[in-house]
């Protein structure tokens, strides 16, 4: 994938790890409240944190109204406004049994929070136009003014998200402008409609008197020769929203990976092609480099990185801009001395168009009588049109067809007489709709045939009444020339020698002025190839010290050792990511239930390397869940019997990692070791004390480390 891939502008939509619930200081952040200047200078402490207090009133939020207002308008907060909305929908979590106050780990989860954002440019552009908007917190802006456009694209995004969660189901919608670049929170319930339990319910119903229903125990006590009098219907159960993040995202981690990639075409296609943002990219494309970058960068350096490369790309601009502004007026001080001339030219030319238009004039007023005589003697009346022949080769086929077919019946041995009745009578029958059916036919012709001699008639007397008006145009446009005509004589007239100096004098004058604008601008670029050039010689000055601490022996051995260790856990990364893989498929072509203690243990520290290898964090359970998915991604499958046994064992494999809990002593043991600074435990992994249970409970057995 090419770097200039990147450059696109692109919408950016963030699903973040469904949850059984959140605190109300988790709710706080999105709406804002209770912040004031001291609550965002200890946020902007960390330095991934970029919050302006300056710019907290451009905030807004959308109600469930659709109505625009200031951010936290609501005296609910986001957390209270979960809880009810749960409430309406009946949704009762399950509770801990330990903890008769706390949820159970494997409740339902019920709520999902989403960020939908985009490229920087595009974003504050729209939020703030082209007014100074400093965001490197050294300056205030409390001057600036929030534009129109940023509520459009958040009011727009509303309604996508109201049209794939419901209006109702989205609890919150908070647009925040106060960090580095413009974005939404929006908090959705996940809620599916599903059939009510219970069984169908049965009723009978008359033949004949529809108001008269039984139910099954009431017709049961009818008598037999009445029962048939009733018919059986069933009532089918009724629908009721009932909260379920399967049937909304997905039941699989591949039908959730299918909803996000959906997702966000389908923000592509209704909002973000409006704004010039094009469909975001997965991030699990990027190259490990580049995901590592987005995932690792701090903040501050990556708006350190964007506003130097702004710097360079405007100076570049300038320059260009610049030698074209003053290439164009060189060629515009000639142009000018050939305009009189050129006035010159017009102006005969003109004179020539006027003659011409009046000879046009002329012929056209000799053509307007015999306009007007052809739309008086223009009339196609209905007793001209000649109705073509009815094809009613069909309708008379029918009829013989039918009289055959009645002729074909076998005479009755007795009876005749009626039975040559009833052949008459159905004959008669069959001319009728016969003769009923050509007069219909008939009739309908004669209406298209009407309908269009009306519509020729209408047609042609339009185009007469188009000729007439174009007549008075071009009358209009004979004026306006012969105007246009004196105009340009007496502009030649004004046009001297002196006009042309003074012209040549201004535009000397402004070409002046870009010189000077050009000094500055080259000025600005050696000064910005000057700061590049000295941050390469501190690099190279950096790196001179470094060989130069590496010539001491001791520094020497110990680098080589940390490079040792580093290279020892690279191994061993590998090595657990090729047991883990080997343990999956022997359980894909055994007969097991479930994995064995040592085959789950190569499994977990192969779903922990796999972490190590993407930049994953293994002690949150989502980002678990990804490195399990590349580790499975890895097993060869050709050979399986089923695919029964291969999604058996995917899924015990997720079960495996769903059920395992990182801790951080080990994982600061395993940093350490990558870092180089500390050892590594091989052949088992460690202590069961660093995985466990989600009660506390230590993993001495099955699937423990």
């Amino acid at each position: 994938m090419s770097k200039s891939r990147y450059n696109v502008p692109r919408t950016a939509i963030h699903v973040g790890a469904p949850a059984k619930s959140f605190s109300a200081a988790e709710g706080y952040e999105p709406e804002r409240r209770g912040w004031d200047e001291n609550t965002y200078r200890l946020k902007n402490q960390d330095a991934n944190n970029h919050y302006d207090f300056s710019r907290k009133h451009l905030n807004f939020e959308i109600n469930n109204k659709g109505e625009i207002v200031p951010l936290c308008s609501d005296p609910v907060p986001l957390h209270e406004r979960l809880q009810k909305r749960l409430d309406e929908l009946g949704f009762k979590p399950y509770m801990d049994k330990n903890n008769p106050l706390g949820i159970s780990d494997n409740s339902p989860n019920c709520t999902v929070g989403i960020i939908v954002g985009g490229d920087h440019r595009v974003l504050t552009r729209l939020a703030f136009g082209d007014q100074d908007v400093d965001f490197t917190l050294q300056k205030s802006n409390a001057h600036v003014v929030l534009k129109q456009a940023i509520k459009d694209w958040a009011l727009d995004t509303y309604h996508w998200a109201c049209d794939r969660w419901g209006a109702e189901n989205i609890i919150g919608f908070d647009v925040h402008l106060d960090e580095t670049t413009p974005h939404i929170h929006i908090q959705t319930i996940p809620v599916a409609k599903t059939k009510a339990r219970g069984c169908v319910s049965v009723k009978y119903v008359h033949k004949d008197d529809k108001s008269k229903v039984l139910s099954h125990k009431e017709w049961k006590k009818l008598p037999e020769e009445i029962r048939s009098d009733f018919v059986r219907t069933e009532v089918e159960r009724r629908e009721k929203e009932c909260v379920s993040y399967a049937r909304v995202w997905g039941e699989d981690k591949y039908a959730v990976r299918d909803t996000y990639y959906q997702m966000h075409t389908d923000y592509y296609n209704e909002v973000g092609h409006k704004y010039g943002l094009e469909r975001g990219d997965d991030i699990a494309m990027l190259p490990s480099e580049e995901r590592r970058e987005r995932v690792h960068k701090n903040k501050a350096v990556l708006e350190a990185e964007r506003q130097a490369k702004d710097a360079i790309v405007r100076v570049q601009m300038e320059n260009e801009r610049l030698e074209g502004q003053k290439e164009k007026m060189a060629s515009e001080v000639q142009d000018m001395k050939k305009q009189k001339e050129c006035l010159e030219e017009h102006n005969d030319k003109l004179e020539g168009e006027i003659q011409n238009k009046e000879q046009h004039k002329e012929r056209l007023e000799g053509n307007i009588s015999q306009l007007e005589d052809y739309a008086a003697a223009l009339d196609i009346k209905e007793e001209d049109l000649i109705v073509p022949t009815l094809n009613t080769n069909p309708l008379v086929k029918k009829a013989w067809d039918d009289i055959l077919e009645e002729l074909g019946k076998p005479i009755p041995a007795f009876g005749q007489k009626e039975w040559r009745e009833e052949r008459r009578k159905a004959i008669k029958v069959i001319l009728t709709e016969m003769q009923t059916a050509l007069m219909q036919a008939k009739e309908a012709q004669k209406g298209d045939i009407l309908k269009l001699g009306k519509a020729l008639y209408n047609k042609a007397m339009q185009n007469v009444r188009a000729i007439i008006e174009q007549n008075k145009q071009l009358q209009k446009e004979n004026g306006r020339l012969t105007e246009e005509n004196d105009v340009l004589r007496k502009r030649i007239a004004l046009i001297d020698e002196n006009a042309i100096i003074r012209l040549r004098e201004k535009k000397d004058a402004e070409i002046k002025e870009l010189q000077e604008r050009l000094g500055k601008a080259e000025s600005e670029a050696v000064r910005s190839s000057n700061k590049a050039y000295s941050e390469h010689q501190r690099a190279e000055s950096a790196e001179a010290k470094v060989r130069e601490m590496l010539a001491i022996p001791e520094i020497k051995e110990i680098w080589e050792s940390i490079q040792q260790k580093k290279e020892a856990f690279s191994r061993q990364i590998d090595k657990w990511i090729e047991d883990g893989v080997a343990a999956i498929r022997d359980y894909a072509d055994g007969k097991d239930n479930d994995f064995r203690p040592e085959a789950g243990n190569a499994v977990v520290w192969g779903i922990i390397a796999k972490a190590f290898e993407y930049g994953l964090d293994p002690t949150d359970e989502k980002q678990r869940r990804m490195a399990a998915a590349y580790l499975l991604e890895k097993v060869p499958w050709t050979g399986i019997s089923s695919d029964f046994k291969i999604s058996l064992t995917s899924s015990r494999t997720q079960q495996l990692c769903d059920a395992m809990t990182v801790s951080k002593d080990l994982m600061s043991s395993l940093l350490l070791a990558a870092g180089g600074r500390g050892g590594i435990s091989t052949g088992g992994g460690g202590s069961t004390s660093e995985l466990t249970n989600w009660d506390g409970t230590k993993k001495n057995t099955g699937w423990g480390i």
